[in-house]
């Protein structure tokens, strides 16, 4: 009967016992299952300021995360000073525990216990770790414990190399520094592998205290921890006596230090490229970007006299396509004068800076020769009048000098004749980002500043072309150290001779048409060098070429505003020359491509290649491209009568009398202004009276108005319809010239060829004719406005 009592009894308690093992296992797995997976992915979230390094890892910047702290992406590696002070400070058993250390933790009961309160928490550089990933919870036992736990976690996933590299990346160290990086640069303005022993030391004590003690604040405090670790590591033999003397001799920094701000518009470039909160690496020079930076203030500070605030300036190396100096704009000017505008980027008018491209292209295409004569005289083209800077003529003018001199008029007539549309698409496939839009859109202005571009894509087809010239192949530039910039033999379409040829016009550094200032360029070496001024003064550009590096200049306002005397030369020049003197000289020019050049006669006056009517040629090294151009058309053989006063032909003289010579002829309405720079210039011989050949001479020209033009009478100031002046050009000045108006005499002229006509709205038709009897006709319409 006892049994059957005690019976249900026993059950029951085993029973209660197999629940209790089951459970003690399910709450076992269910903590190994916690264990496992109770670290993050990623023990730290939160945001990292944006870190911008030089080719060599100097710090050109830093942009502030996004809670205002100055936390540097984790670190790659922690320096063997700090770490050696870090771990004689916080844990010297570091290598030898799991993440807890039960000596210490014993120790620091013992002095929480003796002196009545708080002095030491026992933990780890884990736990602190662990602490810092938990943002610093209230110090509770319960709190103390799952640190502990946690560190043991950390312990198995992480190396001691890592661990200590996380809790370096992520400890305080006073205001809103955190990490030793951020440190290194704020307390003593350098990376933390150059720092001393004393400075790591100092870096080293902070975390343990970081509200109460920092440079700045609590100096002996700090003073006595430092100098009490550096002891520590003397008797330790860390430190000799020398070096320990010299390290408690090192005074303290006293507040945090300014960031550098060496390339702050490269970094919020990259940071809109989505780099934000990472340490970039750059292929900029720091030494060269300071300089460059200087360079630029010193020549600002005169420019503002002028209302000019804004310039950029970049620099490619040829060899390697790296930009080795990225300066965006003008720091100094102020956000009131749009200084954070990264003007390298900008869109801008052109002026005359895409002049040598087209200068290159026909030579490619064979419709010029380097020198070959290009018409310079008053122009219009539809609505579309060019004019050069200084407003002069020179009627003919070579080539190579009207890219030199940058006069617009020759240019305007090259590209009329090379096509807009064909080169239009060379621009974009050279590189051009930015013209996107069609070909009739800019028009012939598209030489002149019709366009826009950006000063990155300048200096990048400028660079790619002398690659071109110098490597026989070309690749974009870049900042970015971690792109391999690969070759391509086909990437830029420009025959190697012709980019030669072009560079050797632009090392011609006299610019009278704007650009008086020349002589203060003088260079110990060569530098092909271009300048443009957009239209009503708003761009000035330079840039400038040698084997070894592209320096690409802009000047203006970011607003748009145009300034008197902003011009190429006055404005972007001299920072162009400025800095060619800090760079390091090429020892030698461009190699000569010489399978791409042949030799050819070429006639000395015209440029043209030498017809057999050329009196005077010369053997000239040319592009092959050059070889299909059109021989001299302006050496023509022309028949003389014995006096060689007049010409003649078979109709008035028997031809063993004639005197056969070739003469330079140039067109009757470019005369006029070829004569005035070129007064050696004999105009044609007129035909004898008796000679037919003289009614079809066409030495007469009518000047103004054009053909089919539209002609606006002026208006005075009491807004009375005025006269308008018509001119003419006679091979021979002295010629009588008599007016015809709709077949109506109206007057004669000689010596000066112009005449004030104020004929009324409509059309109308223009005549004048020669004393000897040539006629010429034009007809024109006059509009009332």
């Amino acid at each position: 009967m006892y049994l059957a009592y005690i019976r249900p009894y026993y059950v029951l308690r085993s029973r209660i016992k197999w629940f209790n093992r089951r459970m003690y296992l399910l709450c076992l797995f269910s903590f190994a299952l916690w264990y496992y997976d109770c670290l993050p992915e990623k023990l730290f979230q939160d945001s990292t300021s944006t870190v911008l390094l030089d080719n060599k890892g100097q710090l050109l910047g830093a942009h502030i995360s996004d809670d205002e702290q100055w936390r540097f992406p984790e670190c790659d590696s922690v320096p063997e000073k700090f770490k050696t002070c870090i771990i004689e400070f916080e844990d010297r058993r570091f290598f030898d525990h799991a993440g807890v250390s039960i000596k210490g933790m014993i120790r620091a009961v013992y002095q929480n216990i003796s002196t009545g309160k708080r002095v030491s928490g026992g933990s780890t550089i884990t736990m602190q770790l662990v602490r810092l990933m938990r943002k610093n919870p209230p110090r509770t036992y319960s709190e103390k414990l799952l640190e502990i736990v946690l560190a043991t976690r950390i312990e198995l996933s992480y190396s001691k190399d890592e661990i200590l590299k996380l809790y370096s990346s992520h400890a305080p160290f006073g205001n809103n520094v955190v990490g030793l990086d951020a440190a290194s640069w704020r307390f003593f303005g350098r990376p933390s592998h150059q720092l001393s022993w004393s400075e790591s030391a100092t870096l080293a004590v902070l975390p343990n205290a970081p509200g109460l003690i920092y440079p700045g604040k609590n100096h002996e405090r700090l003073r006595e921890k430092r100098n009490r670790l550096l002891k520590r590591l003397l008797d330790i033999g860390k430190l000799d006596e020398l070096e320990y003397e010299t390290a408690i001799m090192e005074p303290l920094p006293d507040r945090p230090l300014a960031l550098p701000r060496l390339a702050p518009h490269l970094m919020n470039r990259l940071i809109s490229n989505g780099k934000k909160g990472l340490t970039i690496h750059t292929t900029l020079n720091g030494q060269l970007q300071d300089q460059v930076n200087q360079t630029l203030e010193n020549h600002m500070q005169l420019l503002r006299e002028n209302k000019i605030f804004n310039a950029a300036v970049m620099i490619t190396s040829v060899e390697t396509g790296e930009i080795i100096a990225y300066v965006g704009n003008s720091t100094g000017s102020g956000s009131e004068h749009a200084n954070r505008v990264d003007c390298i980027t900008a869109r801008r008018s052109t002026g005359s800076i895409l002049k040598p491209f087209l200068y290159a292209k026909a030579q490619e295409s064979g419709q010029i020769t380097p020198g070959m004569l290009l018409v310079d005289i008053p122009s219009k083209f539809g609505g579309f009048s060019p004019k050069n800077y200084a407003g002069n003529f020179d009627g003919l003018i070579h080539a190579d000098q009207a890219l030199s001199r940058s006069l617009n008029i020759p240019m305007v007539h090259l590209l009329n004749r090379y096509g807009i549309t064909k080169f239009h698409s060379d621009l974009r496939d050279l590189g051009f980002s930015t013209l996107d839009k069609p070909a009739s859109h800019y028009g012939l202005s598209l030489i002149l500043g019709g366009a826009e571009v950006t000063l990155f894509d300048l200096g990048n087809v400028y660079t790619r072309m002398a690659q071109k010239l110098q490597y026989g192949q070309s690749k974009s530039i870049s900042f970015d150290p971690t792109v391999v910039l690969q070759p391509n033999l086909d990437d830029l379409k420009i025959d190697r001779a012709c980019i030669y040829s072009t560079f050797d016009a632009m090392l011609e550094v006299n610019r009278p048409d704007a650009e008086n200032n020349w002589q203060l360029f003088s260079s110990s070496q060569k530098i092909a060098w271009k300048t443009g001024t957009s239209f009503g003064f708003r761009d000035a550009w330079a840039v400038g070429v040698t084997p070894k590096y592209v320096v690409s200049v802009w000047v203006g306002n970011a607003d748009g505003e145009g300034r008197p005397g902003l011009t190429g030369v006055t404005a972007a020049a001299p920072i162009l020359f400025d800095v060619f003197n800090d760079l390091p000289k090429a020892k030698s020019w461009f190699r000569k491509p010489f399978d791409r050049f042949k030799e050819v006669k070429i006639c000395r006056q015209s440029g043209h290649r030498a017809s057999l009517h050329c009196p005077e040629s010369e053997l000239k090294s040319v592009p092959k491209t050059v070889l299909e151009s059109n021989g001299c058309p302006y050496h023509q053989l022309i028949h003389l009568d014995q006096s060689e006063s007049f010409r003649v032909d078979s109709d008035c003289e028997i031809p063993d009398n004639m005197v056969h010579k070739p003469w330079f002829i140039v067109p009757a309405s470019i005369e006029k202004f070829y004569r005035t720079n070129h007064p050696e210039y004999k105009s044609l011989p007129s035909y004898r009276s008796n000679c037919t050949s003289r009614l079809n001479d066409h030495s007469l020209a009518i000047i103004y108005p054009r053909n089919n033009q539209r002609v606006y009478l002026p208006v005075d100031l009491n807004e009375q319809k005025t006269h308008v002046i018509f001119e003419a050009s006679c091979s021979r000045a002295s010629k009588t010239l008599f007016w015809h108006l709709d077949d109506q005499f109206y007057g004669q002229t000689t010596e000066l060829h112009q005449l004030k006509f104020q004929p009324e709205v409509g059309k109308h038709k223009l005549t004048i004719v020669s004393e000897d009897g040539n006629t010429t006709s034009k007809y024109f319409e006059v509009i009332d406005k």
